[in-house]
């Protein structure tokens, strides 16, 4: 499975394809990541290697155990609430200093655009592109504060959760709850309700964590062999 020819780095394309391959469950829970087997199986050096897995590590995807070297942790209900937590106190903050100070017009026809973009995806059945799109409009929410340090942190948990999401897709429910979450979400800030955004904001997150969890949980962790 050689990476070499795709575009970025090749530390990052080899933590994006060991990202990916965890939460397919390729590489499953307790897996021992070997140094020589990842670089046959990546087809690079060792030195990327080396960095993708340190980086998994902050991540919470890898564990390092004495003695034994790196292993594939449990993605498990715990893994996934920790996840959205941090995201929901993160969102909070934004779209609470967002509702306070009011959309510019061109940043209100631009998330009206997506609203839009995302019910259309979900009709076609894209769940990467629902994924997408359903992350830019959260991250128009903190970009509009500038924060950059905010959006790459929440970058950081989407690359985790969209596999995911792409893999096991969104309940029935959940599909036809996203459209008005969001229009209800945008409303708020139009009408500079805070406390309206901010409840709108937590229940959404809280149903998109159990929806989640209902699909990919079902039984067992992910990366099991037998568990999905």
């Amino acid at each position: 499975m050689g990476i070499e020819d795709l575009s970025s780095t090749t530390y990052e394309r080899v933590r994006d394809a060991i990202r990916t391959d965890i939460a397919n469950g390729v590489l499953p829970a307790g897996h021992r990541l070997k140094l020589a087997e990842l670089v046959k199986r990546y087809g690079t050096s060792a030195i990327p290697i080396r960095d993708a897995l340190q980086q998994l590590q902050g991540e919470g995807f890898i564990v390092f155990l004495p003695n034994r070297g790196a292993s594939v942790r449990q993605i498990d209900r715990s893994f996934l609430w920790q996840i959205y937590e941090i995201r929901k106190a993160v969102e909070l903050y934004f779209v609470t200093d967002l509702a306070e100070k009011g959309l510019t017009p061109f940043s209100l026809d631009e998330l009206r655009s997506l609203l839009k973009q995302h019910e259309q995806a979900l009709v076609g059945g894209d769940e990467g592109r629902v994924h997408d799109l359903d992350w830019a409009f959260h991250l128009r929410i903190i970009g509009a504060s500038a924060n950059a340090e905010a959006a790459s942190l929440l970058g950081r948990h989407y690359t985790m959760i969209r596999p995911l999401r792409v893999r096991f897709g969104r309940g029935d429910a959940q599909r036809k709850r996203i459209p008005r979450d969001h229009a209800e979400i945008l409303a708020a800030i139009e009408h500079k309700d805070s406390a309206q955004a901010r409840r709108l904001i937590a229940s959404h997150i809280d149903t998109a964590f159990e929806d989640l969890v209902s699909l990919a949980l079902p039984a067992t962790v992910i990366g099991e062999k037998q568990a999905i």
